[in-house]
């Protein structure tokens, strides 16, 4: 029997080579198919976007990781520079992953609000994690209140807070005159119950890491609740807080918007050491995509490919500046030090996840011995590598004085995540070309 990433990803590999896959037919145990007038709706090679822009953390690297592993090779990686641009009206699916929330929602301002709006009135898919789920909840207050897409709300905020027992650099975030407020943190169990796409899906595991307990009102429904914790889960306040704040309030829920609709998960479901969450995912999308496929895409930006000794050559800089980089990180793991950036706290281990997410595909892109590249991509890529290695290295110089350079890190963070951005674009643009080209072959 294939395993679920073996089993999304031939399926999505039937869809590439345009065969008619319909909804029911993925052979995951259960069938919950939306219907046409046959029936039967028939399954579209979805275009992703994952936000990576500013107020974002690591997190966005599991929903690439995800992909990458079902065969969702039709990614673009997205700042907030590009969400304000006419870029969403060629995406079938728009991700947000964790973060800061505030940082997210001032970045992208009232133009990327209002172009998110629209994309999903006009029948696009947003599914938010976490921070992408706090993000379109209702709110008054500043920058936040351009979202209000959701008629939900939250029940981890007080204006009183609880003791923390444990992690209190991570346990809340001002609100205002109030807190948003994180009862517990690690895995947690969620009852799902039994609303299409999660029909049977019953009971699973998924970790939490500051995302909402929510309460949802008309017009949304809840998909999943909390249903306990596990020996697995670290309580930041009192038991009895914990479990009033968070057991019996909603997990995921889902709500429309014009021709559109949003999908929020409390929990990390794009974890990936969570396979059936993982799952689940992979089915909202599936299910949750735009009846009608977009017949036009947007390719003002033409790709170049790359071969033989230019690609070589370019994946050789790539890959010394990153092996130098992963060199100094790993020294500087074992420093007793963490950086407050924005509303979030950033560990040296945190540096290495950006990196590995690299390193590994780099053998893949030399094995194809071709990459494929938007305009100069590849060189803003070498650059921003480059400047990730000098600025380790000089951090590790002031760590060592006993200096922890905050202004360091976050200029670190920011050259790290637009490097591994552009680096995993190239990367699914290059598989995705192969990946579509063999598949196209094995029909003929």
């Amino acid at each position: 029997m294939p395993g679920i990433y073996e089993t999304y990803s031939a399926m999505n590999s039937r869809i590439a080579r345009g065969e008619q896959v319909h909804y029911g037919q993925i052979g995951t145990g259960y069938s919950c198919s939306p219907t046409d007038a046959n029936g039967k709706t028939r399954l579209s090679y979805p275009k992703i976007g994952v936000y990576t822009g500013s107020g974002t953390s690591h997190s966005w690297l599991w929903f690439t990781d995800l992909f990458d592993r079902m065969g969702f090779y039709d990614i673009s990686l997205l700042d907030e520079n590009r969400i304000r641009t006419d870029v969403l009206n060629d995406l079938d699916v728009l991700v947000m992953s964790g973060g800061d929330t505030f940082s997210i929602a001032e970045r992208l301002g009232k133009m990327g609000a209002d172009r998110m709006r629209d994309f999903i009135n006009n029948g696009g898919l947003y599914i938010g994690s976490c921070a992408g789920a706090y993000l379109p909840l209702n709110s008054s207050k500043k920058h936040l209140n351009l979202f209000n897409y959701v008629n939900a709300r939250i029940s981890n905020l007080t204006g009183i807070l609880p003791e923390a027992k444990r992690v209190p650099e991570k346990f809340c975030t001002p609100y205002g005159c109030s807190f948003v407020f994180h009862p517990v943190r690690e895995e947690v169990k969620i009852i799902t119950n039994g609303t299409s796409p999660f029909k049977d899906a019953g009971v699973l595991s998924a970790p939490l890491y500051g995302g909402p307990a929510m309460i949802a009102s008309d017009g949304v429904k809840v998909l999943a609740t909390y249903q306990r914790f596990t020996e697995k889960t670290v309580f930041l306040v009192a038991d009895e807080i914990a479990e009033q704040t968070v057991i019996g309030k909603a997990a995921v829920i889902n709500a429309k918007l014009g021709s559109g609709c949003l999908y929020l998960f409390g929990p990390h479901f794009e974890h990936p050491h969570y396979p059936l969450a993982n799952k689940l995912l992979a089915d909202v999308i599936y299910w949750g995509m735009r009846n009608t496929p977009l017949i036009q895409r947007n390719e003002a930006e033409r790709v170049g490919l790359f071969k033989g000794k230019q690609a070589k050559q370019i994946l050789k800089d790539l890959k010394r500046e990153v092996s130098n980089s992963r060199i100094v990180a790993f020294g500087m793991e074992m420093t007793p030090v963490r950086w407050l950036i924005g509303q979030k706290i950033y560990e040296p281990t945190k540096i290495r996840v950006f990196l590995e997410a690299i390193w590994f595909r780099l053998k893949i892109l030399e094995k194809l011995g071709e990459i494929r590249s938007k305009s100069t991509q590849h060189e803003r890529m070498i650059r921003y590598a480059s400047a990730s290695t000098f600025l380790l290295r000089t951090m590790k110089e002031h760590l060592g004085r006993g200096d922890d350079k905050t202004d360091l890190a976050e200029e670190l963070f920011t050259n790290l995540r637009m490097m591994s951005a552009i680096f995993l674009e190239i990367y699914f643009s290059t598989v995705k070309g192969n990946f579509i080209s063999q598949e196209k072959h094995h029909a003929l």
